[in-house]
């Protein structure tokens, strides 16, 4: 027989019998009821789900989460910790958190606070990591400071460029980073199909023993190879007789160019570059290559002069054509994965397709498509001009949309009185890493008109990307 004192306690709304229990579960006290009039108990929040580390790729979403449990239900907070600084408040109250993965959040930490009337509770920090790319695994670092640019009157006098001459670096091997090794198409592939190097490494072996003298201070090398005018006989002949142009005093041995805008002669510059690629690709010594397909007047591709012009034209050259020649230039570069191109701007003879190349060029960056690619303008002087305004404003567009990944070289566009120190000012303020400078020649005023502590002083203010006090 049940005692009645046992009996549990039956309680009656209207004509419902409600059998009442106090259940404590999860940390909330909730009054369990069979009836429709029962209440749960307040209880302070709970984080039953944390949120998790992300790590997306550039220009795509972050999302963090958060589950909680609490009475009444709790609001969530996200709070930002940016390079260790205290949490902060980020976005209106809600369980999820969306962010833009830019690299200007890269690295930040994010939690989650849950609050209501019983208290407050907060997950901890974690973080979002820009994810890296093949780019960032593979690609050489970036070199910064000052350049020495060689000469290019091999080139303008359509001859073969001798040894890269190092000794005109002596006694300034502490004010530069880097030099360039000037090549010709001739040179390195006079037999279509059959590269010889033997004038490239021979020039490449010299920066090698200068470094090996100079062991704090070893160069970098920037790889130019010139086609146009110095494109060998076979290549100049492709799909009909070589082009001549006459006119020009600058050019005194005259020259011919091929109809390099044609599928014929840009697959075998592809292939050359390929060939070039396997080479050098994973030589450390290389630290860049300069883009000069479509190079007629300069190794730049976007410059053309009137005499240029009308022996094209008359060869079946057109604006368009041009255009789709520089627009597709990158892709003559595939096959350096490792190698950053560096490919020179200049306002171009139809409108927008400079710009074009600087927003193919810039997203290299964040797309992870190789071979990455460096801005480059040869213009740079120590004022700038209407002509240079437009094609810098897009270059620092390009560098802020990228939150400052873009790489950004300068060569200075004639020594001759050229206030150096300003110039140098002026690239740094355009994000320049680095500036090339005229060697020291006898028709213009070379690097060496400067003393190496000013050199020196210039190549540290590009390193450290600080703008020069200048007298």
């Amino acid at each position: 027989m049940v005692r009645d004192s046992l009996r549990r306690p039956t309680v009656r709304l209207g004509s419902i019998a409600v059998a009442a229990l106090l259940a404590v579960a999860g940390g909330m006290a909730v009054l369990l009821t069979s009836g429709a009039g029962a209440k749960a108990l307040p209880s302070a929040p709970v984080i039953t789900a944390q949120p998790q580390a992300q790590s997306p790729a550039f220009d795509t979403t972050a999302h963090f989460h958060v589950q909680v449990s609490g009475v009444p239900k709790p609001t969530v907070q996200w709070q930002v910790s940016v390079a260790g600084t205290p949490f902060a408040d980020i976005g209106t109250p809600s369980r999820s958190l969306s962010v833009a993965a830019t690299l200007a959040v890269d690295g930040n930490q994010y939690r989650a606070v849950a609050t209501n009337p019983s208290g407050s509770v907060a997950s901890p920090g974690v973080a979002l990591t820009i994810a890296a790319s093949a780019q960032d695994k593979n690609v050489k670092a970036r070199v910064t400071g000052l350049f020495d640019k060689g000469s290019s009157a091999p080139y303008q006098l359509n001859v073969a460029f001798p040894t890269t001459p190092t000794g005109e670096l002596s006694g300034y091997a502490a004010a530069f980073s880097g030099i360039v090794v000037n090549q010709t198409w001739a040179q390195l592939e006079p037999t279509e199909g059959h590269p010889d190097f033997s004038s490239l490494d021979a020039s490449l072996a010299a920066v090698t023993s200068f470094n090996t003298a100079n062991p704090s201070h070893p160069l970098t090398v920037k790889l130019r190879i010139f086609g146009g005018f110095t494109a060998p006989a076979w290549a100049k002949s492709l799909d009909g007789a070589p082009i001549t142009v006459t006119g020009d005093p600058s050019r005194p041995a005259g020259g011919t160019l091929g109809r390099y805008w044609l599928p014929d002669y840009e697959q075998q510059w592809a292939d050359f570059q390929a060939a070039l690629a396997h080479q050098y690709d994973k030589d450390g010594l290389v630290s860049q290559v300069a883009v000069t397909s479509c190079n007629t007047a300069s190794a730049e591709p976007f410059i053309l002069d009137s005499t240029i012009i009308t022996a094209l034209t008359a060869a079946g050259w057109n604006r368009d054509v041009q255009v789709q020649c520089v627009e597709g230039a990158l892709g003559d570069y595939s096959a350096w994965q490792r190698t950053p191109v560096d490919f020179t701007m200049n306002p171009s003879p139809v409108a927008g397709a400079t710009q074009t190349v600087v927003t193919q060029c810039a997203s290299t960056v964040v797309t992870g498509q190789l071979p990455l690619c460096i801005l480059d303008n040869h213009g740079l002087t120590d004022s700038v001009t209407a002509g240079q305004a437009d094609l810098y404003a897009s270059f620092n567009a390009a560098w802020l949309l990228y939150d400052g990944a873009v790489p950004v070289d300068f060569q200075t566009l004639s020594p001759n009185g050229l206030d150096l120190c300003t110039a140098v000012g002026i690239g740094v303020a355009h994000h320049a890493q680095s500036i090339e400078l005229w060697p020291p020649g006898a028709n213009f005023l070379g690097f060496d008109q400067y003393t190496p502590v000013q050199l020196t002083a210039w190549d540290q203010a590009l390193r450290t990307a600080t703008v020069p006090a200048c007298s």
